[in-house]
């Protein structure tokens, strides 16, 4: 009966996880996938960074140079971002633009149109030093584009309000 009810229920989580997927969930990246300093909590960096709301954008405040073409007709950028603590921030690229720049926040080499950041509790151990995380969480990652543009990203924080942004993406935005 027990191995009965156990089956059940695994196929039932299986069921719904597909079913999610189906729906069209937003890619997730939490907190055990943040990137650490080495040296001690990150600090919310403004100088060279493109802010949005609880986001910034490294090396993005201005006209980004883009990486050389790759095998999929693409050119990238590097751009890790930190986000303060606090409710998840979804980043998403506007429907019109989806074929033409792709986030790359998550394991898809292919890039996403949309992912979900889940900063870590200010309290949560660092794996990288002795101490807390802090009140900022980094992710690793970045965007790449199939041609140079002033590209729109939208971001919105759970519960909260949203902003939209402009990314120059080797090209500048007037």
């Amino acid at each position: 009966m027990r191995l009965a009810l156990a089956a059940t229920l695994v196929t039932a989580a299986a069921v719904a996880g597909v079913a999610a997927a189906e729906d069209g969930e937003i890619p997730t990246r939490d907190c055990r996938g943040r990137i650490e300093s080495g040296r001690g909590p990150l600090v919310f960096e403004t100088t060279r960074s493109l802010v949005v709301g609880p986001v910034a954008f490294s090396g993005l405040r201005e006209l980004a140079r883009l990486g050389p073409w790759g095998d999929e007709g693409r050119r990238g950028r590097k751009s890790g971002v930190l986000v303060r603590a606090g409710r998840p921030v979804v980043l998403s690229v506007p429907e019109r633009y989806r074929d033409r720049i792709f986030l790359h926040y998550t394991r898809s080499e292919a890039g996403t149109s949309s992912v979900r950041l889940v900063p870590c509790a200010p309290a949560t151990r660092a794996f990288s030093y002795d101490g807390p995380v802090g009140r900022v969480t980094g992710f690793s990652g970045g965007f790449s584009v199939t041609r140079q543009g002033c590209y729109p990203l939208d971001v919105r924080v759970e519960g909260g309000r949203s902003y939209r942004t402009r990314l120059a993406l080797g090209y500048p935005c007037r």
